[in-house]
């Protein structure tokens, strides 16, 4: 009982927000500047012109996250005391939702623009002329009075203030390292924001339909780097080291940073804890029609999962026939192999596949996914064949030659059934795993199982409750995986 009890307290304490670290943190003074930052723990994302400037003070805590959400729930739940990012990023709505504020802003203005791959020189001259355009017309003031004056914020239903580009061209490919409003932001299967607009605004020109994945910083710049996607945008900072490795358009806005604090003066949240729970189950699923990022994730999952499996499963037995092959360089080969597999950790082959090997193959993300996960499964599967057929006893092949079978018949009416009885348990760890293991496809911006929760949570700041619905479908995925496992098992023959 007691067990029982505190996991109600913790999910409480969870689903409340009332962690004993806000206290911890409200006992420090708002920074007034950021010379006061000193011994505070300060969240920030990784990758960002802040990472690359904080990192360099020995004074600070330094918290680096993936995406602007994570960040600002570290502030939230007391982890951080600080959190710095853009100043147009946390409108005005979600700071007086979550109790936050700014306690001060940075001395420097950055001038910001989308930035683009090194060889995109005629792409960053189009979009200059583009830029140069809408200012004269009056365009470009419009989209900047709409979205950072926060007008869009009284619209019920929001609309593209930029005409939806069309054209059998291929797409214009837009990395967006940002999924918070104003700047650019995920509603349904639609991007919205300032940014948006704008490459909305270039692919019309070039008569090129626009694709827009989400990647965090680091990966977004990859993509970029790599030739995977066309432009980054999520209110990039032009600097100095950033502008030798790609291209910039020209600035269309310049910011400041601002460093966030809790408002512990503000109102708390009142109600029932089960008034608070349902209400952040409506805003974390109902509202927006949010619940459609985790079936669509959920598909993205279990898609890869068995795509990856078969696919996996069959190389394994090529593998496995080579380990035990005569030749001794079919031996050597598949050692190396499964000695390569055991070192490299499943998410730098993912990166390299993607960002590398098939960078300009045309390849979807899903497809590399796929690839890699099952390049990565033939290894362990390969090893469950092999310690399932070393447990049958030789004598068994032996008896069965001796009464007049063929050796394949003997292999498939007498060794296969007991080696699978034996290999079969062993093989659904390995399936689990793998399904565990496809978390990570959100680097290379497949929208799967997790990343539907990344974002959700980018849109309600809420962790619990996403966190929560994507576990209990993890869970519910790896049952059934043992329950197809054990269906497929073949029986034990009454004598």
């Amino acid at each position: 009982m007691r067990f029982f009890a505190t996991l109600i307290a913790l999910t409480a304490t969870l689903v409340l927000g009332s962690c004993s670290q806000q206290h911890e943190a409200g006992r420090l003074a708002p920074p007034a500047s950021e010379d006061d930052l000193a011994g505070r723990r300060v969240a920030t994302v990784a990758g960002s012109c802040y990472d690359m400037n904080l990192s360099q003070r020995d004074d600070i805590s330094l918290l680096l996250f993936n995406f602007d959400g994570d960040a600002l729930q570290a502030l939230l739940t007391g982890r951080a005391d600080v959190l710095v990012n853009d100043e147009t990023v946390l409108n005005s709505e979600i700071m007086a939702r979550h109790g936050i504020k700014v306690a001060c802003k940075g001395r420097e203005r950055f001038p910001t623009a989308l930035m683009f791959n090194e060889d995109e020189v005629g792409l960053v001259d189009r979009m200059n002329a583009l830029q140069k355009e809408m200012a004269a017309d009056g365009r470009l003031d419009s989209l900047e009075r709409f979205w950072l004056g926060e007008q869009y914020l009284l619209q019920d239903t929001l609309t593209h203030l930029a005409p939806e580009p069309a054209g059998e061209e291929e797409p214009l490919r837009v990395a967006s390292v940002c999924s918070m409003a104003p700047i650019a932001f995920m509603l349904g299967d639609d991007w919205f924001g300032l940014e948006p607009d704008l490459a909305r605004e270039l692919a019309r020109i070039l008569h090129r339909r626009v694709e827009f994945q989400l990647y965090d910083a680091t990966s977004g710049m990859m993509a970029v780097k790599s030739g995977r996607a066309d432009l980054m945008i999520g209110c990039i900072f032009v600097t100095p080291e950033r502008q030798q490795e790609y291209l910039f358009a020209d600035p269309y806005h310049s910011f400041t940073s601002a460093y966030y604090v809790l408002d512990h003066g503000a109102p708390g949240e009142t109600g029932s804890f089960w008034t608070k729970l349902c209400s952040s189950l409506k805003n974390n699923l109902i509202r927006e029609g949010r619940w459609r990022y985790i079936t669509d994730g959920l598909w993205e999952t279990v898609k890869i999962t068995l795509l990856s499996i078969l696919l996996g499963a069959l190389l394994g037995v090529g593998l496995c026939a080579m380990a035990r092959s005569r030749r001794r360089w079919l031996r050597s080969a598949a050692a190396v192999y499964n000695w390569f597999m055991a070192g490299i950790p499943l998410l730098v082959l993912l990166l390299i596949l993607f960002y590398v090997v098939f960078a300009r193959s045309g390849l979807n993300p899903t497809t590399v996914a796929v690839f890699a996960f099952a390049l990565n499964f033939a290894s362990g599967a390969s090893g469950v064949y092999g310690t399932a057929l070393d447990a049958i006893p030789r004598g068994q092949t032996e008896a069965g030659l001796a009464l007049g079978f063929t050796r394949l018949q003997t292999f498939r009416h007498i060794v296969l059934p007991q080696a699978l009885r034996r290999g079969l348990p062993l093989f659904q760890g390995q399936c689990v795993s793998l399904l565990k293991g496809t978390s990570i496809v959100g680097y290379i911006a497949i929208q799967d199982l997790t990343r539907a929760g990344d974002i959700i949570r980018s849109r309600t700041f809420d962790a619990f409750v996403p966190l929560l619905v994507v576990t209990v479908i993890y869970f519910i995925l790896a049952w059934l995986i043992g329950v197809l496992i054990r269906l497929a098992m073949p029986k034990k023959r009454a004598l």
